[in-house]
Protein backbone atom coordinates (compact mmCIF):
# COMPACT_ATOMS: atom_id res chain seq x y z
CA UNK A 1 0.00 0.00 0.00
CA UNK A 2 1.04 3.50 -0.77
CA UNK A 3 0.29 6.68 0.96
CA UNK A 4 1.91 10.63 0.10
CA UNK A 5 3.60 11.74 3.31
CA UNK A 6 5.36 15.04 3.45
CA UNK A 7 5.94 15.42 -0.40
CA UNK A 8 6.79 11.61 -1.34
CA UNK A 9 4.82 8.06 -1.73
CA UNK A 10 5.63 5.45 1.21
CA UNK A 11 5.05 2.22 0.53
CA UNK A 12 4.16 -0.05 3.50
CA UNK A 13 2.44 -2.72 5.11
CA UNK A 14 -0.16 -2.93 8.20
CA UNK A 15 -1.51 -5.96 9.14
CA UNK A 16 -4.39 -5.34 11.80
CA UNK A 17 -5.99 -7.94 14.54
CA UNK A 18 -8.51 -6.48 16.16
CA UNK A 19 -7.95 -5.17 19.64
CA UNK A 20 -4.45 -5.59 19.38
CA UNK A 21 -1.37 -2.98 20.11
CA UNK A 22 0.34 -1.98 17.11
CA UNK A 23 3.96 -3.05 17.02
CA UNK A 24 5.65 -0.70 14.51
CA UNK A 25 8.91 -1.62 12.99
CA UNK A 26 11.49 0.61 11.30
CA UNK A 27 14.35 -0.95 9.04
CA UNK A 28 18.23 -0.19 8.65
CA UNK A 29 19.93 1.17 6.01
CA UNK A 30 20.03 0.75 3.00
CA UNK A 31 17.28 -2.02 3.47
CA UNK A 32 13.84 -2.10 3.04
CA UNK A 33 10.74 -3.62 5.18
CA UNK A 34 11.27 -6.78 4.02
CA UNK A 35 14.49 -7.54 6.39
CA UNK A 36 11.31 -8.14 8.64
CA UNK A 37 9.77 -10.67 7.40
CA UNK A 38 11.02 -12.72 9.99
CA UNK A 39 9.46 -11.10 12.41
CA UNK A 40 6.18 -10.62 10.71
CA UNK A 41 5.32 -14.17 10.23
CA UNK A 42 5.98 -14.66 13.94
CA UNK A 43 3.80 -12.11 14.87
CA UNK A 44 1.50 -11.10 12.59
CA UNK A 45 -1.51 -13.28 13.80
CA UNK A 46 -1.38 -12.09 17.64
CA UNK A 47 -0.25 -8.69 17.18
CA UNK A 48 -1.56 -4.83 15.16
CA UNK A 49 1.97 -5.11 12.66
CA UNK A 50 3.10 -2.31 10.19
CA UNK A 51 6.20 -2.32 8.38
CA UNK A 52 7.22 0.68 5.55
CA UNK A 53 9.79 1.62 3.48
CA UNK A 54 12.05 4.23 4.37
CA UNK A 55 11.49 7.39 1.49
CA UNK A 56 13.91 6.88 -1.32
CA UNK A 57 14.39 3.12 -0.19
CA UNK A 58 12.75 -0.26 -1.20
CA UNK A 59 8.98 0.77 -3.07
CA UNK A 60 8.89 4.22 -1.28
CA UNK A 61 9.49 7.34 -3.73
CA UNK A 62 12.84 8.69 -4.24
CA UNK A 63 11.52 12.10 -4.85
CA UNK A 64 14.25 14.51 -5.86
CA UNK A 65 16.80 12.12 -3.42
CA UNK A 66 18.17 15.19 -1.17
CA UNK A 67 17.33 14.03 2.83
CA UNK A 68 18.19 15.20 6.19
CA UNK A 69 17.74 13.39 8.80
CA UNK A 70 15.04 15.10 10.33
CA UNK A 71 12.75 13.91 7.44
CA UNK A 72 12.70 10.61 7.71
CA UNK A 73 11.39 11.07 11.33
CA UNK A 74 8.89 12.98 10.39
CA UNK A 75 7.90 10.45 7.79
CA UNK A 76 7.57 7.76 10.85
CA UNK A 77 5.52 9.87 13.02
CA UNK A 78 3.02 11.30 9.99
CA UNK A 79 2.52 7.79 8.52
CA UNK A 80 1.49 7.04 12.43
CA UNK A 81 -1.22 10.14 12.12
CA UNK A 82 -2.29 9.30 8.69
CA UNK A 83 -3.06 5.57 9.86
CA UNK A 84 -4.62 7.00 13.13
CA UNK A 85 -2.39 4.93 15.16
CA UNK A 86 -2.06 6.60 18.56
CA UNK A 87 0.49 4.80 20.37
CA UNK A 88 2.99 1.75 19.24
CA UNK A 89 5.12 -0.76 19.83
CA UNK A 90 8.51 0.41 18.02
CA UNK A 91 11.33 -1.85 16.90
CA UNK A 92 14.18 -0.27 15.09
CA UNK A 93 17.54 -1.59 13.98
CA UNK A 94 20.32 0.55 13.54
CA UNK A 95 19.28 3.68 11.41
CA UNK A 96 15.20 2.59 12.40
CA UNK A 97 16.80 3.08 15.84
CA UNK A 98 18.15 6.31 15.45
CA UNK A 99 14.61 7.25 13.82
CA UNK A 100 13.11 6.10 17.10
CA UNK A 101 14.98 7.56 19.31
CA UNK A 102 14.41 11.03 17.58
CA UNK A 103 11.09 10.11 17.42
CA UNK A 104 11.00 9.89 20.93
CA UNK A 105 12.47 12.74 21.93
CA UNK A 106 10.10 14.68 19.75
CA UNK A 107 6.99 12.71 21.26
CA UNK A 108 7.21 10.31 23.45
CA UNK A 109 3.51 9.92 23.85
CA UNK A 110 3.27 7.84 20.85
CA UNK A 111 4.94 4.73 22.42
CA UNK A 112 4.08 2.07 24.73
CA UNK A 113 7.67 0.41 24.23
CA UNK A 114 11.35 0.31 22.78
CA UNK A 115 12.87 -2.13 21.08
CA UNK A 116 16.38 -1.02 20.54
CA UNK A 117 18.44 -2.89 17.98
CA UNK A 118 22.36 -2.90 16.71
CA UNK A 119 21.47 0.92 17.19
CA UNK A 120 23.30 3.76 18.83
CA UNK A 121 22.21 7.16 20.02
CA UNK A 122 25.23 9.25 19.36
CA UNK A 123 25.82 11.76 16.33
CA UNK A 124 28.13 10.37 13.96
CA UNK A 125 31.63 11.72 14.77
CA UNK A 126 34.73 12.85 12.19
CA UNK A 127 35.63 9.29 11.91
CA UNK A 128 31.92 7.82 10.57
CA UNK A 129 31.50 10.98 8.57
CA UNK A 130 34.33 10.40 6.62
CA UNK A 131 33.17 6.75 6.47
CA UNK A 132 30.21 7.72 4.93
CA UNK A 133 31.96 9.61 2.67
CA UNK A 134 33.89 7.07 1.14
CA UNK A 135 31.17 4.73 0.57
CA UNK A 136 29.53 7.44 -0.98
CA UNK A 137 32.40 7.65 -3.85
CA UNK A 138 32.50 4.06 -3.92
CA UNK A 139 28.37 3.97 -5.24
CA UNK A 140 28.84 7.39 -6.90
CA UNK A 141 31.88 5.76 -8.84
CA UNK A 142 31.50 2.09 -8.98
CA UNK A 143 28.05 1.14 -8.87
CA UNK A 144 25.57 -0.44 -6.78
CA UNK A 145 27.00 -4.14 -6.85
CA UNK A 146 30.49 -2.39 -5.23
CA UNK A 147 28.92 -0.84 -2.83
CA UNK A 148 27.12 -3.91 -1.81
CA UNK A 149 30.23 -6.08 -1.66
CA UNK A 150 32.01 -3.68 0.92
CA UNK A 151 28.99 -2.75 2.96
CA UNK A 152 27.96 -6.19 3.23
CA UNK A 153 31.47 -6.95 5.20
CA UNK A 154 30.76 -4.16 8.09
CA UNK A 155 26.92 -5.55 8.81
CA UNK A 156 27.11 -9.38 8.35
CA UNK A 157 28.74 -11.71 10.97
CA UNK A 158 31.90 -13.94 9.46
CA UNK A 159 29.57 -17.16 11.02
CA UNK A 160 26.91 -15.74 8.32
CA UNK A 161 29.19 -15.53 5.32
CA UNK A 162 30.17 -18.96 5.98
CA UNK A 163 27.38 -20.80 7.20
CA UNK A 164 24.14 -18.99 5.33
CA UNK A 165 25.06 -18.17 1.69
CA UNK A 166 21.07 -17.17 1.24
CA UNK A 167 20.94 -14.80 4.10
CA UNK A 168 23.98 -13.40 2.44
CA UNK A 169 22.38 -13.28 -0.96
CA UNK A 170 19.03 -12.18 0.70
CA UNK A 171 20.77 -9.18 2.18
CA UNK A 172 22.61 -8.38 -1.02
CA UNK A 173 19.95 -8.40 -3.16
CA UNK A 174 17.47 -5.57 -0.63
CA UNK A 175 20.57 -3.43 -1.23
CA UNK A 176 20.40 -3.91 -5.08
CA UNK A 177 16.72 -3.48 -5.26
CA UNK A 178 17.11 0.55 -4.29
CA UNK A 179 17.67 3.27 -6.53
CA UNK A 180 21.38 4.30 -6.62
CA UNK A 181 20.01 7.76 -5.82
CA UNK A 182 17.86 7.03 -2.69
CA UNK A 183 20.88 5.32 -0.66
CA UNK A 184 22.58 8.23 -1.80
CA UNK A 185 19.83 10.24 0.20
CA UNK A 186 19.78 8.37 3.01
CA UNK A 187 23.94 7.71 3.63
CA UNK A 188 24.06 11.89 3.27
CA UNK A 189 20.89 11.82 5.61
CA UNK A 190 22.59 9.86 8.07
CA UNK A 191 25.52 12.23 8.64
CA UNK A 192 22.77 15.19 9.83
CA UNK A 193 21.29 12.95 12.43
CA UNK A 194 21.12 14.77 15.49
CA UNK A 195 22.89 13.28 19.17
CA UNK A 196 19.65 11.72 21.36
CA UNK A 197 22.27 10.35 23.74
CA UNK A 198 20.11 12.65 26.53
CA UNK A 199 17.22 11.16 25.95
CA UNK A 200 18.38 7.78 27.14
CA UNK A 201 18.38 8.95 30.66
CA UNK A 202 14.47 10.07 29.81
CA UNK A 203 13.33 7.40 28.76
CA UNK A 204 10.60 5.89 31.04
CA UNK A 205 8.68 3.18 29.18
CA UNK A 206 9.56 -0.65 28.94
CA UNK A 207 12.53 -0.76 26.28
CA UNK A 208 14.45 -3.74 25.20
CA UNK A 209 18.18 -3.52 23.46
CA UNK A 210 18.90 -5.65 21.46
CA UNK A 211 22.91 -6.59 19.59
CA UNK A 212 24.51 -9.01 17.52
CA UNK A 213 27.24 -10.42 19.46
CA UNK A 214 29.49 -10.32 16.49
CA UNK A 215 28.01 -6.41 15.76
CA UNK A 216 31.02 -4.55 14.89
CA UNK A 217 29.25 -1.55 13.66
CA UNK A 218 27.43 -1.34 17.37
CA UNK A 219 28.95 -3.59 19.44
CA UNK A 220 27.81 -5.42 22.54
CA UNK A 221 30.26 -2.68 24.76
CA UNK A 222 28.13 0.00 23.45
CA UNK A 223 24.58 -1.70 23.79
CA UNK A 224 25.16 -2.35 27.46
CA UNK A 225 25.94 1.43 27.82
CA UNK A 226 22.51 2.66 25.93
CA UNK A 227 21.20 -0.71 28.67
CA UNK A 228 22.69 1.04 31.52
CA UNK A 229 21.58 4.47 30.58
CA UNK A 230 17.62 3.61 30.38
CA UNK A 231 15.73 2.63 33.21
CA UNK A 232 13.82 -0.37 33.32
CA UNK A 233 15.75 -1.53 30.46
CA UNK A 234 16.83 -4.98 29.47
CA UNK A 235 19.71 -6.54 27.16
CA UNK A 236 19.61 -9.81 24.98
CA UNK A 237 22.61 -10.93 23.04
CA UNK A 238 21.90 -12.53 19.91
CA UNK A 239 24.99 -15.31 19.18
CA UNK A 240 26.18 -16.15 16.18
CA UNK A 241 24.78 -12.37 14.60
CA UNK A 242 26.60 -9.67 13.76
CA UNK A 243 25.00 -6.44 13.00
CA UNK A 244 21.95 -7.82 11.34
CA UNK A 245 20.99 -9.27 14.42
CA UNK A 246 16.97 -9.76 13.36
CA UNK A 247 17.76 -11.70 9.97
CA UNK A 248 21.08 -13.29 11.06
CA UNK A 249 19.81 -15.29 13.85
CA UNK A 250 16.12 -15.04 13.73
CA UNK A 251 15.00 -17.49 15.77
CA UNK A 252 17.56 -16.57 18.65
CA UNK A 253 15.67 -12.49 17.96
CA UNK A 254 12.64 -14.07 17.91
CA UNK A 255 12.38 -15.59 21.30
CA UNK A 256 13.61 -12.24 23.25
CA UNK A 257 11.40 -10.26 21.28
CA UNK A 258 7.97 -12.26 21.94
CA UNK A 259 8.78 -13.21 25.41
CA UNK A 260 9.62 -8.75 25.48
CA UNK A 261 6.47 -8.35 24.06
CA UNK A 262 3.86 -10.68 25.35
CA UNK A 263 5.24 -8.86 29.33
CA UNK A 264 4.42 -5.20 28.22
Amino acid sequence: MKVKINGVEIDYNFYQVESSPVVAFVHGFPFNQKMWNPQVELLKNKYSILTYDIRGLGKSEVGDGQYIFENLVDDFIELLKVLKIERVLACGLSMGGYVILRAYEKQPSLFHALILCDTRAEADGNEAKLKRSQMLHILKSHGKEKFADEFMKTVLSPKTFENKKDIVDFVRNMILENDARGIAGNLIALATRTDTSDVLNKIDIPTLIIVGEDDVLTPPSLAQSIHNRIKSSEIAIIPEAGHLSNIENSDAFNEKLLKFLSRV
